[in-house]
């Protein structure tokens, strides 16, 4: 099992790398948006910004807490460009639901799918996958009371306890606790695209229960792969983060551009690793599945002797 789970881990980001084509496409859609987004905010600030010599020192060759809130602030309230960059996400939201599809398409055939291929397989599934987010926003509401319940007893602790420890143990056992419960609903709701897609099943419901059933019984080396890559993501991300802001200057937004979509382009591999690693995952379950019921039975033998 643990030659499995290995062999698992390492060739999903192989998969990865031999299908990076749909990775690139993710990340330029994503860098293009953002773009946008960023443009209507600039457009906004720049003309302040480019005649402030103050602006120099507290923004330019470093960041001043105060000098954002000014910007931000009445009476003008520069940073404050309404909803168009919230519109931005959302179409990358429904951009990302479309390509799911193909994405995870391209790593169960172990293929690489022409444009027209690979949206054409996302459109197929969209729907599908449309009506799977419905069901986990409405999974993530127990979710959502756990963490306020928490949050409210931690007040409790911190207004009673004449010592601060326990209320800060109790804090990090309940943001663990969260995200524990929210790696799992994540975890879950992914199998359930895979099996949506492998099984070419039409009923979300359908999908769900046969998920919950693969995850509840092989919670432990699931739970185990999607917690590895999501380690390494986060560590790569705070390396990421630590260089950018100690060693990178603030002047140089050439280095600082590159910096960062670096990080964005390897927090969006890190998913995708974890969509391959999972889609290997549930290739080797079907292969055991299939092993075990064409298997002869340990009876077999003694009954044809004694037939005999």
């Amino acid at each position: 099992m643990a030659n499995g789970q290995s062999g698992v881990f390492v060739g999903g980001a192989g998969l990865v790398w031999r299908r990076q084509r749909v990775l690139w496409w993710v990340f330029v859609v994503n860098l293009v948006l953002a773009s946008f987004a960023a443009r209507t905010i600039t457009s906004r600030v720049a003309p302040v910004l480019n005649h402030s010599l103050a602006s120099i020192p507290l923004l330019v060759q470093g960041f001043h807490v105060s000098a954002m809130d000014e910007l931000g602030g009445p009476p003008a309230e520069y940073l404050t460009v309404g909803p168009t960059p919230v519109y931005y996400s959302v179409i990358f939201f429904f951009f990302m639901l479309l390509a799911t599809g193909g994405v995870l398409e391209a790593y169960w055939r172990d293929s690489n799918p022409t444009t027209g291929e690979f949206f054409q397989s996302g459109g197929s599934y969209f729907w599908r996958f449309f009506r799977l987010v419905i069901f986990l926003l409405l999974v993530l509401i127990p979710v959502g009371i756990v963490a306020a319940a928490t949050r409210g007893i931690g007040n409790v602790i911190d207004e009673k306890s004449i010592s601060p420890f326990p209320w800060v143990w109790f804090e990090l056992g309940s943001v663990l606790l969260v995200i524990f419960l929210l790696m799992s609903v994540r975890l879950w709701f992914d199998m359930a695209e895979i099996i949506a897609v492998a099984e070419s099943e039409t009923r979300s419901r359908k999908c769900l229960r046969r998920g919950a059933k693969v995850v509840w019984h092989n919670f432990g080396s699931l739970f185990w792969l999607y917690f590895r890559i999501s380690f390494v993501g986060w560590l790569v991300f705070a390396a990421g983060m630590h260089i950018w802001v100690h060693h990178v200057g603030h002047a140089s937004i050439t280095k600082s551009l590159l910096v960062s979509q670096l990080i964005v382009l390897f927090w969006l591999g890190a998913r995708f690793w974890q969509r391959a690693s999972e889609t290997l995952w549930y290739k080797n379950y079907l292969s055991r599945q299939e092993s075990e019921s064409v298997a002869p039975s340990p009876y077999e033998p003694s009954l044809v002797a004694s037939a005999r």
